[in-house]
Formats: structure tokens, C-alpha cells, sequence
């Protein structure tokens, strides 16, 4: 599972490990660094497995950080 995070500040590097440390303890998963996406967002991994209720909780969690602008689950689109 993986989700997207969108920082509020742009110039913000959530790949340090220190940060994602922080985040991990914020969302009370083991959370990893993937890649950065357009429109300034990033992608993290959760580590554990969870159903879609647990990953729901997870970006409630992360939403209330006052650094994140926002978070949601990263679901898989296909062009129809």
C-alpha cells in the first residue's frame, strides 16, 4: 500500500530519514520514502499490511500534521 503526501512547503525534503522516522511515529506505521510526484507531492509505502480501513486511518493521522497540506490513499488508475 502506498500513499501520497503533499507538504506545504514545496521546498521540503521528506526523504531524510530523520523525517521519516517522525512521520512513521505520526502514522503509527513503518512508513517508506518511494519517489517524489508531480505537483510537488511525494510517495511513501507502508510497510505494514493493512485493508483499506487501517490505510484510511493512517492518512487521517498524516492529515493532521500541521506540515502536510494533504494525504491519500495512492490507488491504482487505469486509463479506460
Amino acid at each position: 500500500s502506498q500513499i501520497i503526501i503533499k507538504f506545504r512547503d514545496p521546498k521540503f525534503d521528506p526523504s531524510r530519514p530523520e523525517f521519516i522516522r517522525t512521520l512513521s511515529e505520526q502514522a503509527s506505521v513503518r512508513l517508506e520514502y518511494v519517489r517524489p510526484m508531480s505537483g510537488d507531492a511525494h510517495v511513501f509505502r507502508v510497510q505494514d499490511a493493512l485493508d483499506s480501513a487501517a490505510i484510511g486511518e493512517v492518512v487521517r493521522r498524516l492529515s493532521q500534521s500541521p506540515d502536510v497540506e494533504y494525504a491519500e490513499p495512492d490507488y491504482p488508475m487505469r486509463h479506460q
